[in-house]
């Protein structure tokens, strides 16, 4: 935190609004004290994935409690929620954006360079713009109103913008702590599930240094979502009624509300971010497969969309109102694909297929290949989560040729977690809320035409419910297991360690500044490690003992 955030702003016309109690520097740093603060960052983050690993593969071997790994995640956090934001300066362009809506002005529609001549008499409009990018000067904001909200009343308390920003991280660390809060309710009882929110969601390095560390509005959208799944599984409670033609009505007037409930919370995420939106198409599939087990399965269909539209409607309502502009962020959606970020699968994509055309002499016009792998990549994304929900109707109960498990009644969270793929098949059919939110947001986070590693926020939760299951305690111990449930696991530390690893401050500063001499020492100390490491590795290995053998 202090390396990165000695560094400063990475463009030099951008200032910061304040010290943020002298870390921040008032002046650019000298090449070689860049050097040596960009390798220190990088070596300090790829230590915090490398232990992050380490925490993995003893939860998985059953080696790490809930409370372990909560205060992991406590221990690697309280550095990046008391210091400055670091590794973005969305922040800042969240307090320009509340400034904007603090005096009228739509951030949907104007750009923060207009609080240089309609902002306060005392002159704080200027600040507001010097700390955000300049590449998103004139660009307008794709939050929903909700997010606009949020905004709003940051720049109303805080009174500047390094007030702003600072109540915009207190809002961020609060949106973390009850998203992992409720991220432990929804895995239930069941230590192995708590035991992996704790470590694959509490102490994931995205939360770590981008939810927290970044006070990204993220975090807020992230915190709706869970809670949006954990009140929809309140209404797969039957409520008990002694008259058994009542119950049958109290029990569907039950599910309703709840569900309605949740659709509410849902839709209210994707007024903070459109990619939450997939968690308001699941619910309400998930409440019209419901209605399949009623008598009039026609009524009660049409009821519950009924309900879920009017909570939507409310949802919708509030965040306008709150943010005093109508829906005129939609047409800003395309804002976030201006840039391109070289780590997004569409962009990998596309100069993987510029260079092979380029080897039988084809030239496509500037950003064509561009263009057409970003379409690819949301079809994939689209076909993804539209596999998955045809899944899940098939597997509903009331489905025709459906074989899966009865909504509500996954397997009993006090029971441990049996091992093997047909264990998670099993909790996956019981359970397809996590499937579809969390494979489905996956797939959407790196769909998208930019990526970067707090859009891993939405899918964190649900997958690290699904990963705790088939992954038995003491197999394999130190390895992740080779179940699907194990392959869940590396996904997910794959995606969030690359991530991480891709937002590295830029280090030609520090290979100046090593030169030679000094690449050729760490090339050599690089591979020392990794000898050192496999010689280790084949030891463990050695020392292992052998699976028992069965005898006839």
């Amino acid at each position: 935190m202090l390396a990165e955030g000695r560094l400063g702003p990475r463009d030099p016309y951008v200032t910061d609004p304040s010290s943020w109690w002298g870390i921040l520097p008032s002046t650019p740093p000298a090449q070689t004290a860049r050097g040596v603060l960009a390798g220190l960052s990088a070596l300090s983050v790829i230590a915090l994935c490398l232990c992050w690993v380490l925490l993995v593969r003893a939860m998985t071997a059953g080696r790490v409690s809930t409370r372990a790994g909560l205060a992991a995640a406590a221990a690697w956090s309280l550095p990046f929620a008391v210091g400055p934001p670091l590794f973005s300066r969305d922040v800042y362009a969240y307090a320009a954006q509340g400034e904007l809506a603090r005096l009228g002005l739509d951030p949907a529609t104007h750009g923060v360079a207009t609080l240089l001549t309609a902002g306060a008499p005392d002159g704080s409009g200027r600040a507001f713009v010097w700390a955000v990018d300049p590449r998103w000067w004139h660009t307008h904001t794709p939050y929903g109103g909700a997010a606009v909200a949020v905004e709003k009343a940051a720049a109303a308390i805080g009174g500047g913008p390094a007030g702003t920003v600072a109540v915009l991280r207190v809002v961020a660390v609060l949106a973390t702590f009850v998203m992992i809060a409720l991220s432990l309710r929804l895995a239930g009882s069941d230590p192995a599930r708590r035991r992996a929110v704790a470590v694959l969601v509490a102490a994931n390095p995205v939360v770590v240094i981008h939810l927290v560390g970044g006070a990204h509005l993220d975090a807020i959208a992230a915190m709706l979502v869970v809670a949006a799944l954990v009140l929809d599984r309140a209404r797969r409670v039957p409520h008990p009624h002694p008259h058994p033609q009542a119950a049958s009505g109290r029990t569907e007037a039950h599910g309703i509300l709840p569900g309605a409930a949740a659709t509410g919370l849902a839709c209210l995420a994707g007024n903070v971010k459109a990619t939450a939106l997939l968690c308001v198409g699941w619910l309400v599939l998930a409440h019209l497969l419901a209605a399949r087990r009623s008598p009039r399965p026609v009524r009660a269909g049409a009821v519950r969309l009924a309900a879920d539209a009017a909570a939507a409607a409310v949802a919708s309502g509030l965040s306008i109102a709150a943010a005093g502009f109508g829906p005129t962020w939609i047409h800003a959606l395309s804002t976030s694909g201006t840039l391109t970020t070289g780590i997004a699968p569409a962009a990998v994509l596309a100069a993987a297929a510029d260079g092979v055309l380029a080897l039988v002499g084809v030239h496509p016009a500037d950003g064509a290949t561009q263009r057409v792998t970003r379409a690819l990549c949301l079809a994939a994304a689209a076909a993804v989560v539209l596999a998955l929900s045809l899944r899940a109707w098939r597997h509903s109960p009331g489905a025709p040729t459906g074989t899966g498990a009865a909504e509500g009644t996954p397997a009993p969270d006090g029971a441990p977690p049996a091992g093997g793929d047909r264990a998670f098949r099993a909790f996956a059919d019981s359970r397809p809320d996590l499937v579809v939110v969390g494979f489905g947001g996956l797939a959407v986070a790196l769909g998208n035409p930019v990526v970067y590693p707090w859009y891993l926020a939405l899918c964190l939760a649900p997958l690290a419910v699904l990963a705790a299951r088939g992954a038995p305690a003491g197999r394999r111990a130190g390895r992740l297991p080779g179940t699907a449930a194990g392959r869940t696991v590396a996904a997910l530390v794959a995606a969030s360690t690359w991530l991480c690893l891709a937002t590295l401050p830029p280090l030609a500063a520090t290979w100046r500044l090593l030169g030679p001499a000094g690449v050729a020492a760490l090339v050599t100390v690089a591979g020392l490690a990794v000898v050192a490491g496999a010689a280790a590795a084949l030891l463990a290995a050695r020392r292992r003992p052998a699976p028992p053998t069965s005898t006839p």
